[in-house]
């Protein structure tokens, strides 16, 4: 299975986060845990921030943190203040609100944390500086307009992923992760059109027995 599969956590509760966060981890099946951040100005929404979970036991899981804020790079700082015991793999920021693409991923790099961008759902690839692709590790693609989980994936989606798969560069270790809408029903497809990585919400954090959800679901990956 080259497809890398973390579950997501989407909310402004953090009791209910700490649920989700140990349902992961009792799996014993995922590796990672991605977890959104929103300020309530890059989208409506708003949840805890990266300070809040720091005396949370994550176990073998590591992190993949998607700042979905204005300015991620004051969520970055709070990271590497705060943040330096909890098990970071990467960290993404959303570029609508960035105002410096290159220095918020040379700062992620500096922690040796893997760096990459977001784009929402109809912000378009070219929207990423040209410097840019030379200091990211991968490329986040929204399915859904950001904000609020449960939403159907958009099938726009593919053709965000042909365009990204356009711009790297045959050879180098960038990879396409995918959040928003994935499922049992979608993830071969998406494996199947080059996505690397994808993070579930709803088909996990909804299911009457998390374990089993997630067993299901890498089953459907080839």
């Amino acid at each position: 299975m080259n497809l890398d599969v973390s579950a997501n956590v989407l909310t402004g509760n953090l009791e209910l986060a700490r649920k989700q966060i140990e349902l992961a981890k009792e799996s014993n099946l995922l590796e990672a845990i991605q977890i959104d951040i929103v300020d309530g100005i890059f989208a409506d929404n708003h949840t805890f921030t990266p300070q809040d979970l720091i005396d949370i036991d994550f176990g073998d899981l590591q992190i993949d943190f998607h700042l979905m804020t204005e300015e991620p790079m004051d969520y970055v700082w709070e990271l590497e203040e705060y943040c330096k015991e909890l098990p970071i793999r990467s960290v993404f920021g959303q570029i609508e609100k960035m105002s410096y693409q290159s220095a918020f991923l040379e700062e992620v790099k500096k922690q040796d944390w893997k760096a990459g961008l977001a784009l929402d759902l109809y912000t378009p690839i070219e929207a990423i500086d040209v410097d840019s692709w030379d200091w990211m590790d991968a490329v986040l693609l929204l399915g859904v307009e950001a904000g609020a989980s449960g939403q159907a994936q958009n099938v726009f989606l593919f053709e965000k992923i042909k365009a990204a798969r356009e711009k790297i560069l045959k050879g180098e270790p960038m990879r396409i992760f995918v959040d928003g809408g994935v499922n049992k029903n979608n993830v071969a497809k998406l494996q199947a059109n080059g996505v690397d990585s994808v993070t579930v919400n709803s088909a996990f954090n909804n299911a009457d027995d998390y374990k089993k959800a997630v067993e299901e679901f890498l089953s459907h990956v080839k």
